[in-house]
C-alpha cells in the first residue's frame, strides 16, 4: 500500500503485489460497537501467543486452515483473499484453466465499481488484516463461558445503602463515579446475573484491530432492581457498585483475569465501565468491557424519552426552593439509563440483520477503519462503532441500500449518506412508528445539538455528540466521496491507509485553559437554563462549555473557517484501586481557515438602524464601532489591522479574534490561551533587517519585486531592436515565489574599502575589508520573433544574441537605466531590483543535438550542452509559471515552500536534495493533499512536507506532480510501468512532472516513446542519493517528533529544528562572519548587527554594484570542483558559518597506484606500493583556498 507505482487495469492480468498491512498501527483500545465503548486501550502488541506460550498463528483462520486441499481454486468472495489460478493437469489443458461464472462475475463487479483491479485487491487485503482471527474468537469464547459460570456461582449479599461505599474501600476498589453527583437514596443487592453475553460487533463480526476492546452484556436479575430505580440517578449509581461487586470477586480470580481497570462509556463520567483483561495470550491482544443491563420488563423505553424528567431539582441541588415547581425535561441523563435498557433489543436487531449478511460486515468494516483513520472512533464526542452498525442498518430498512451491494458500495453510499444530511437540523430515524405520547422529531432537536434515534424513538445515539463534533464527520465524509471520485491511483490509501494527524488537519490551533469557577461562571450567563443543564449532566457540564465556546467562536469568525474541530483526549484508563482522574478543563481547537475571507482586516456587522446592533455590540464590546462603507451605508464593524498590514500579520487575525473572544466571555487570559500560528514563520522574517516598512514573511517583498518585473518586462518589449521581443519571461525563484528572502529594493553603497569604480560598475580592488551586503539578480531569457535569417553556426549564434543584448543597452541608458552588458548576460538596475536578461533562440537546442559522424554526416542525439538549454529556456518557464498559478490559487503555497527550503538549507543539505526539488514535493502537498484539504498557513505545509519526508519509500514510490493537471492517463500509465520495469535505473528519488515530456509524433513508437519520458524526473536525476535521502528522513523523524510534543507549549522553541549540529561531520571548516556576504539571513547569527534599509531611490550617478556576489558559495564550489571525489560538502547558504566535510569511505581505502591521480595523495608500502589521500595535505589545501575566509578548521577524527 505504501506505493503508488502498480498499474494494474480491470483487464490486466492480475498479478498485482500484495498489500501490505496498515501503516502506523495504532495502539489498542477503544471502544466496542455493541454499546458505544470508548476507551483506549493503551497496551502494545506483544504478539499473538496462545496461553501456553507458543506463537503458532501464521496469519491463516482456522477456517482456512481447514479448508479442503484438494479445492486447488479459491472463488474471491466479497471480503475473502485472492483467488489463486491452478494448473490444469491435462496435456491439452494449457498451463491455466479458463474463469469461471464466478470469477467472470467478480471481474465485472470490478470493471463497474473500482479504479482497477488493484483497488480491489487493496480492500480484501485491508479487511482481512484488520477482521478479528478465528483463533481469538474462540479463545474469548471458551473465556466467556468460563467468566460466565464464575460470576453465576457468586454468593448473593445483604442489602446496602446506595450511597455505602465502606465495603468498597475495604476491599480495595475506589468509587469511579464523578463527585459532582449527589448521593443517590436508595438499597444496593448483588446477586449473581441471569445472563452473561458478548453483544455488539463480536456478534455482528465487525469486530476491527483498530479497536481492541469487546463487550460483554451482564443482565442482572429481577431482585437486584427496583421499579423506581430510574429516578434521582439510582440506576446510574446501581449499575456502578455492581460492577464494583464483579471487581472485588474477579481480582482474585488471576486463572480468570489478568488485570482489572475503569474507563468510561464514551467519556461520560456518570457512565463507568469495567474493562476486564483476560488472563492469557488472548489478553495482550483484546480487553473485555462489562456493561451491566436491568432485565427485561424492569423500565419501559418510554420511561426516559428525552422530553420527560427523571431527576428532582430539589435531591440535585438540596434545596427546599424548588419544590413545587415544574421539573424540566433531563434528556442526557435519560440517555445515560435509556443505553442500557435498550441494549438487548439493539443485540437482537444487529444479530438478525449484519450477522446474516457478510458484505454488510465487511462494509462496517470499512467505515470503521475510515473513522479510526482520523481519530473519530474515540472520545467523547465520537462517532461510535455501535452508531456505525445502527446507521447502516437504517440505510438498509430506508431501502438506501440493499444486502447484494458489495463492501465498497456499503461504504461508499453510507459515505454520501453522511455529507448528504445535516444530523444537526434534521437527523435520521430508525422508528417507523413513534410511542403517541412520545415527542416529535422537532421537540428532540430543542434538546439534543445532533440527533440520530434509534428503533425505540426514545433513545438518541448521537446524544453525546455537539454540531462541531458532526460537522467534522460530514466534512471528512465529503473528502472521502471526492477521493473515491478522482482518479488518483492512491485513492484507497488516503481514505484508509493515511493516518490524519491533528497538527496536520487544523490551519491553526487554539488551546485553551479554563479556570473551572470562570467557565460555570460564562457558561451561566451565556446560558438560560444553566442549572438545568447543571442538573442533566449531574454536574459534567464541560461538554456544555465545550459547545459554548465554538459556537462563540464560530459567530465571531463567521465565513472565516470552514471548520472547528474540538479535539478531545480518549477517555482515561486507571485500576480499580485508584480514584478517578480529575477532570481537566482544558480543550484544543482546531481552525480549518476558509482562504478567501479568513484574512479580511474587517468585521461587518449589522446596519445602525438594525435590530440586530444591539446583540452586535453586545458580543464585540469595545471592539466595536459605526463604519461608513463605499456604498455611503452605515453598519455596525470590527476593524482588525489597517490596510497595510502585511500577509504574515493578516494570517494572525483568526487567532486574534479567538483569543479576543475568549478573554472578553470567558475569561481566559493570554497565560491560558496558546494559539499555534506564527511560532514556525517567524524564521521566514529578516531578523537583521531594520526597515520603514514590514518586511514580516515576505510576501510583500516578492509581490515588489515580481512588479519591478512585470514593469522591465513591458519596457523590453518596448525597444527598437532589428527583431522584436516576442517573449519575456524569468526562470528565477522569485517568480515562483520560492526564493526564502526574496531580495528588497534599497539604497546603493557606492562606496567602500574593498570596491572601486570601473566605468559604468563597481569592482574589487584588492584590498582587505569586511564583506558586503548580498544583491541578488533575477534571470531572465528574452525570445525575439521568429526570422529565417538566424545562422546554423553556434559560435555565429552566440554572436547574434550578444550582439543584442548591447543592442538593448545602449538602447536603455538613452531612457536613463542602468545598465551595464557583460560576455554572457546583460544586467540591468531597475527600481531597485538586479535583473541579467539573456537573449535566447529556440533552433539553438535543435543544433545542440547535432554531432558529426566519422564519415562527415551530421546526426541527431542527445548532448549534456542541448539537455542543459532545454531545461534552462523550455523547461524552467514553464514550471515558473505553474508554480506561479499555484500560488495564486492557494496564498499559502510561498510561505510554505519557503520555510520548507529554509529547513532543508539549514540542515546542510541544499543543494545535495535541490532546489527544485523541495519545490516540487511541496507542490505535490498542494496538488494532491489527500487525505486533507490543501493547507491554508505555511507551518501546516511544513509539517506535511516532514511527514512525507518520514513516511515515503522513495524505492518504491514515485511522484507524479501535475502540474496544471497536464499529464494525461496515458503518460501516468506509461510512468508507472516504466518506474517498475527500469526502477535500478532511475533516479532515486523520482519526481516527474508533465513539463518534462517532450511532444512526439508516434506515441505508438519505442523509440519515441523513450525520447518523450527522456528527461522524466530531470530534476532529481544526479542527486538526492541513498544516503541524503536517508539522512533526510532521519532529521525530519526527528523536527517532526519535536514539534508534535512541544506545539501546544507555550514556551516552545522552534529554532531548534533549525539548527545544524558540526559535530556530525568529519572536519567542520569555520568561517569568518564579516566576511559572508549573506549573514544577515541567519536567524542566529548574533555577530552581525542590525542594518537599517533605505528603499530605493534612482540617482542620475548611480552606476551598476556587485551583484550575486557570496564568498561562501564561491570558495564551496571551488572545494567542490577539487575534491568531490574524496569528500562531500555541506554548507547553509543562508548565511552558514561553517561547512561541513564527510568524507567518502571507499577514497580514504588504499587504491592502486595511478601516477595521473597522485594529487592530494601519498604513497604507502614498501612491497606493495599503494595510494591513500593524505589528509594533513588535503586540510591544508582547504586554509590556502579559503585565506580570508576561514576561521579555523576542526577535525573531529584525526
Amino acid at each position: 500500500m505504501k506505493s503508488r507505482i502498480q498499474d494494474l487495469e480491470t483487464e490486466g492480468d492480475g498479478n498485482g503485489n500484495e498489500v501490505p498491512s496498515l501503516e502506523d498501527e495504532m495502539a489498542s483500545g477503544g471502544e466496542d460497537e455493541g454499546v458505544d465503548n470508548d476507551e483506549e486501550d493503551g497496551e502494545e502488541d506483544e504478539g499473538d501467543e496462545d496461553e501456553d506460550g507458543n506463537d503458532d498463528d501464521d496469519g491463516i483462520s482456522d477456517q482456512d486452515e481447514e479448508t479442503d486441499q484438494s479445492n486447488k481454486r479459491k472463488l474471491v468472495d466479497q471480503g475473502g483473499k485472492k483467488a489463486k489460478s491452478a494448473k490444469v493437469e491435462g496435456k491439452d489443458g494449457g498451463l491455466y484453466r479458463p474463469p469461471t461464472m464466478d470469477e467472470l462475475n467478480a471481474l465485472r463487479e470490478t470493471q463497474t465499481l473500482y479504479h482497477s483491479n488493484l483497488f480491489r485487491l487493496q480492500m480484501d487485503e485491508v479487511l482481512a488484516e484488520v477482521s478479528m482471527k478465528d483463533k481469538h474468537r474462540q479463545q474469548l469464547d471458551q473465556w466467556l463461558v468460563q467468566l460466565s459460570a464464575f460470576l453465576k456461582s457468586l454468593p448473593a449479599s445483604s442489602e446496602y445503602q446506595l450511597n455505602n461505599t465502606k465495603w468498597m474501600e475495604e476491599k480495595g476498589v475506589c468509587n469511579p463515579i464523578v463527585k459532582s453527583m449527589p448521593e443517590a437514596r436508595g438499597t444496593f443487592l448483588f446477586a449473581p446475573p441471569t445472563n452473561v453475553e458478548f453483544v455488539g460487533s463480536f456478534v455482528s463480526s465487525t469486530t476491527t484491530t483498530r479497536n481492541t476492546t469487546v463487550d460483554v452484556m451482564i443482565t442482572l436479575p429481577k431482585e437486584c432492581v427496583h421499579a423506581a430505580d430510574w429516578r434521582n440517578g439510582r440506576w446510574l449509581v446501581k449499575r456502578t457498585k455492581y460492577l464494583a461487586w464483579l471487581a472485588v470477586d474477579l481480582q482474585e480470580k488471576t486463572e480468570l483475569v489478568a488485570g482489572l481497570n475503569w474507563t468510561t462509556h464514551l467519556g461520560r463520567t456518570v457512565r463507568p465501565v469495567l474493562q476486564v483483561t483476560p488472563s492469557g495470550g488472548v489478553g495482550k491482544k483484546w480487553k473485555v468491557n462489562l456493561f451491566p443491563v436491568p432485565p427485561l420488563q424492569s423500565f419501559k423505553a418510554t420511561r426516559f424519552s428525552p422530553e420527560r424528567s427523571n431527576l428532582q431539582p430539589e435531591w440535585f441541588f438540596n434545596k427546599d426552593e424548588f419544590k413545587g415547581k415544574e421539573h424540566p425535561p433531563t434528556p442526557q441523563y435519560n440517555w445515560a439509563c435509556a443505553v442500557d435498557v435498550v441494549m438487548p433489543v439493539h443485540l437482537s436487531l444487529i444479530h438478525n440483520v449484519v450477522s446474516q449478511h457478510l458484505n454488510l460486515a465487511q462494509g462496517i468494516k470499512l467505515i470503521k477503519i475510515w473513522l479510526s483513520q482520523r481519530g473519530l472512533d474515540k472520545g467523547e464526542g465520537c462517532f461510535s462503532g455501535h452508531m456505525v452498525t445502527l446507521f447502516v442498518i437504517h440505510l438498509l430498512q430506508t431501502r438506501k441500500i440493499n444486502p447484494q451491494m458489495s463492501a465498497y458500495q456499503v461504504f461508499r453510499n453510507v459515505v454520501f449518506a453522511l455529507s448528504s444530511v445535516d444530523w444537526t437540523v434534521k437527523g435520521p430515524s430508525m422508528c417507523s412508528s413513534p410511542p403517541d405520547d412520545g415527542p416529535s422529531l422537532e421537540v428532540i432537536h430543542c434538546l439534543y445539538d445532533v440527533v440520530f434515534m434509534d428503533p425505540s424513538g426514545v433513545v438518541n445515539m448521537a446524544s453525546t455528540l455537539i454540531s462541531a463534533d458532526y460537522l467534522r464527520v460530514k466534512h471528512e465524509a465529503e473528502l472521502a466521496l471526492s477521493f473515491l471520485d478522482s482518479s488518483a491511483s492512491d485513492s484507497f490509501e488516503s481514505i484508509f491507509i493515511k493516518k490524519v494527524e491533528r497538527f496536520q488537519f487544523s490551519d491553526q490551533l487554539l488551546s485553551i485553559r479554563l479556570q473551572e469557577k470562570d467557565a460555570r461562571q460564562a457558561l451561566e450567563q451565556r446560558t438560560a437554563k444553566y442549572q438545568e443543564h447543571t442538573m442533566d449532566t449531574m454536574g459534567d457540564v464541560r461538554r456544555l462549555v465545550w459547545s459554548s465556546i465554538i459556537k462563540t467562536l464560530g459567530e465571531g469568525l463567521g465565513d472565516r473557517t470552514l471548520l472547528l474541530v474540538p479535539m478531545r483526549e480518549s477517555p482515561s484508563v486507571w485500576p480499580i484501586s485508584q480514584s478517578p482522574l480529575k477532570l481537566q478543563w482544558s480543550l484544543v481547537v482546531g481552525l480549518v481557515l476558509n482562504p478567501t475571507s479568513s484574512w479580511a482586516l474587517l468585521t461587518k456587522g449589522p446596519p445602525a438602524d438594525d435590530p440586530e446592533v444591539e446583540k452586535f455590540k453586545t458580543f464585540w464590546g469595545e471592539k466595536c464601532s459605526l463604519r461608513r462603507f463605499q456604498d455611503g451605508s452605515f453598519h455596525e464593524a470590527v476593524l482588525w489591522g489597517e490596510p497595510k498590514l502585511s500577509m504574515g500579520e493578516r494570517r494572525l487575525i483568526p487567532g486574534n479574534i479567538c483569543k479576543y473572544l475568549l478573554n472578553r466571555h470567558y475569561k481566559v487570559t493570554e497565560k491560558n490561551l496558546h494559539c499555534i500560528d506564527k511560532q514556525l514563520e517567524r524564521i521566514l522574517h529578516h531578523p537583521h533587517f531594520g526597515m520603514d516598512y514590514e518586511y514580516a514573511t515576505g510576501e510583500e517583498a516578492t509581490v515588489s519585486f515580481i512588479q519591478a518585473y512585470d514593469s522591465l518586462s513591458g519596457k523590453l518589449r518596448s525597444l527598437d531592436l532589428p527583431l522584436k521581443v516576442a517573449a519575456v519571461q524569468s526562470t528565477s525563484e522569485v517568480s515562483r515565489h520560492t526564493r526564502v528572502y526574496p531580495p528588497l529594493p534599497k539604497a546603493l553603497q557606492m562606496s567602500g574599502r574593498i570596491v572601486e569604480a570601473c566605468d559604468d560598475h563597481l569592482q574589487f580592488s584588492g584590498l582587505a575589508g569586511l564583506s558586503r551586503s548580498f544583491n541578488y539578480a533575477m534571470d531572465i531569457i528574452v525570445f525575439l520573433e521568429i526570422s529565417g535569417k538566424w545562422p546554423d553556426d553556434l559560435e555565429a549564434i552566440q554572436a547574434i544574441k550578444t550582439e543584442f543584448q548591447g543592442k538593448m543597452c545602449d538602447l536603455l541608458k538613452q531612457d536613463g537605466v542602468t545598465a551595464v552588458l557583460f560576455p554572457k548576460f546583460l544586467q540591468i538596475l531597475w527600481e531597485g531590483h538586479f535583473f541579467r536578461v539573456r537573449v535566447c533562440y529556440l533552433r539553438e537546442i535543435y543544433l545542440q543535438r547535432l554531432v558529426e559522424t566519422p564519415e562527415g554526416d551530421w546526426r541527431e542525439q542527445e548532448t549534456r550542452a542541448a539537455t542543459y538549454l532545454e531545461k534552462q529556456i523550455e523547461i524552467i518557464p514553464r514550471y515558473t509559471t505553474a508554480l506561479a498559478s499555484i500560488q495564486a490559487d492557494h496564498p499559502s503555497f510561498s510561505g510554505g515552500v519557503r520555510l520548507c527550503k529554509r529547513w532543508v538549507g539549514s540542515q546542510l543539505l541544499l543543494p545535495h536534495l535541490p532546489h527544485i526539488a523541495v519545490e516540487l514535493l511541496v507542490a505535490y502537498l498542494y496538488l494532491s493533499p489527500a487525505p486533507y484539504m490543501p493547507p491554508h498557513t505555511p507551518h501546516v505545509a511544513f509539517l506535511r512536507f516532514l511527514h512525507l519526508l518520514v513516511h515515503t519509500d522513495w524505492k518504491t514510490t514515485p511522484f507524479l506532480v501535475n502540474l496544471n493537471e497536464a499529464f494525461t492517463v496515458e503518460d501516468i500509465a506509461e510512468l508507472n510501468r516504466r518506474f517498475i520495469s527500469q526502477r535500478s535505473s532511475l533516479p532515486h528519488m523520482f519526481l516527474a512532472t508533465p513539463y518534462e515530456l517532450r511532444a512526439v509524433s508516434n506515441t505508438e513508437s519505442s523509440a519515441d516513446l523513450d525520447r518523450r519520458y527522456k528527461l522524466a524526473s530531470t530534476w532529481t536525476k544526479n542527486s538526492p542519493s541513498v544516503q541524503i535521502t536517508y539522512r533526510c528522513k532521519q532529521l525530519a523523524e526527528a523536527a517532526l517528533g519535536h514539534l508534535n510534543t512541544t506545539l501546544l507549549c507555550n514556551n516552545v522553541n522552534t529554532k531548534m529544528i533549525f539548527r545544524p549540529s558540526p559535530e556530525d561531520y568529519d572536519v567542520s571548516i569555520r568561517l569568518k562572519v564579516k566576511q559572508l556576504s549573506r549573514c544577515e539571513e541567519s536567524f542566529d547569527q548574533t555577530s552581525c548587527t542590525a542594518m537599517h534599509i533605505t528603499p530605493y531611490e534612482c540617482s542620475p550617478d548611480e552606476i551598476m554594484p556587485i551583484v550575486m556576489f557570496d564568498a561562501a558559495h564561491l570558495y564551496l564550489k571551488e572545494l567542490r570542483e577539487t575534491f568531490s571525489h574524496l569528500a562531500l560538502f555541506f554548507h547553509d547558504e543562508h548565511g552558514g558559518q561553517f561547512i561541513g566535510v564527510i568524507w567518502k569511505p571507499q577514497a580514504l581505502e588504499p587504491q592502486e597506484l595511478k601516477v595521473g591521480s597522485l594529487e592530494g595523495h601519498q604513497l604507502v608500502g614498501v612491497k606493495t606500493v599503494k595510494q591513500v589521500p593524505n589528509i594533513e595535505a588535503i586540510l591544508d589545501d582547504f586554509r590556502t583556498m579559503g585565506a580570508g575566509l576561514i576561521c579555523r578548521i576542526i577535525v573531529k577524527n584525526k
